[in-house]
């Protein structure tokens, strides 16, 4: 009888059942583009999916519903950088809880915020009391409706930040009255952005700015809350203060004698008129090139605040000395 050979028994291998999706399949069922995923991958490694043989990253359903979560926490106005790392059970909190509370109650007055150049990108949810508008260029942006009792700002995503688009920004945040400025620019010469600071606009550089719409909006609104939450108030940039005092008072005041054993009375007389003629004169000076006119814009705006400043002063010393100073009423400036 033969030798008996016994086969050992087969071992079974064991097969990858769950279903896989490549890159840009995963990016559609989670409803975003998938220059995003792989942002979100390479920045804040959002998920970790095994690879092919040929490198390809292969996401399963798990992923593909974490991505969904984080989407949706996103446009509500969490940023990416503080959910990344969360795990599945902290997103289902987060996604439970409603809005994000950063920004629940943010900004602390009603706010009309224009958004200006991002197209369909920003799918934000806006806090309560926001007035979101959408417009496609800077030429858009309307004048102001009067109405004060709502604070103005203005988000603008412009390509390239030259001295003509910061004249063009300042031109329209000033017609709306607006309250603060925002410009998200990919590329610019420094003069621009130099100009742009001086006029009082707030600059981030954000090459991606379409593909982290949400995440913009979401920090600059947090800022808004910041800042009305706190005891300072901001001074309102582009709203110059109208005259108290008109120039027929202001020359009276020269002429007049006084219990102040000196002249500075006259004297502030004197410098009101003078450098409310110098706005007057930088207002219509001629420009070579918008950085002058944004220059000449800046010495008009400095030589108000001057003016406004110098006239508190002299009613201060109206005050003292018993004068009847009657003020300008609005319209006649």
């Amino acid at each position: 009888m033969g030798n008996l050979r016994v086969s050992p028994p087969k071992r079974e291998t064991k097969v990858d059942t769950v279903r896989r999706y490549r890159s840009g399949e995963a990016a559609k069922l989670a409803d975003m583009p998938a220059a995003t995923l792989r942002i979100w991958e390479q920045r804040y490694g959002v998920v970790s999916p095994p690879t092919s043989a040929s490198g390809q990253r292969l996401y399963s359903d798990v992923d593909v519903h974490r991505l969904r979560t984080i989407k949706a926490l996103v446009n509500r106005g969490h940023a990416i950088s503080s959910i990344a790392h969360l795990d599945g059970d902290q997103l289902r909190h987060l996604a439970s809880a409603g809005s994000n509370p950063a920004l629940s109650d943010a900004p602390m007055r009603a706010t009309n915020l224009f958004i200006v150049g991002f197209g369909e990108s920003v799918t934000l949810d806006m806090p309560k009391g926001v007035n979101a508008v959408r417009l496609e260029s800077i030429h858009e942006i309307p004048s102001a409706d009067g109405d004060e009792s709502a604070e103005t700002c203005v988000v603008i995503r412009v390509e390239a930040l030259h001295e003509d688009v910061v004249l063009a920004i300042v031109s329209a945040a000033q017609r709306l009255l607006c309250d603060d400025v925002l410009v998200v620019y990919s590329f610019g010469t420094t003069r621009a952005a130099e100009l742009a600071r001086l006029e009082g606009i707030n600059l981030k550089r954000a090459p991606n700015a379409l593909l982290h719409a949400n995440d913009l909006l979401a920090e600059y609104l947090q800022s808004l809350h910041r800042r009305d939450s706190g005891s300072a108030g901001r001074e309102r940039i582009w709203r110059r203060t109208p005259r108290r005092f008109d120039n027929d008072t202001l020359t009276s005041v020269v002429s007049r004698s006084t219990t102040i054993a000196c002249e500075c009375p006259k004297h502030l007389a004197e410098l009101v008129l003078q450098i409310a003629a110098f706005e007057r004169y930088s207002d219509e000076c001629q420009s070579r090139s918008p950085a002058d006119a944004l220059l000449h814009r800046h010495l008009g705006d400095a030589a108000n605040k001057a003016v406004a400043m110098f006239e508190d002063a002299l009613a201060a010393v109206a005050e003292h000395e018993g004068w009847s100073m009657p003020a300008i009423t609005r319209g006649e400036r």
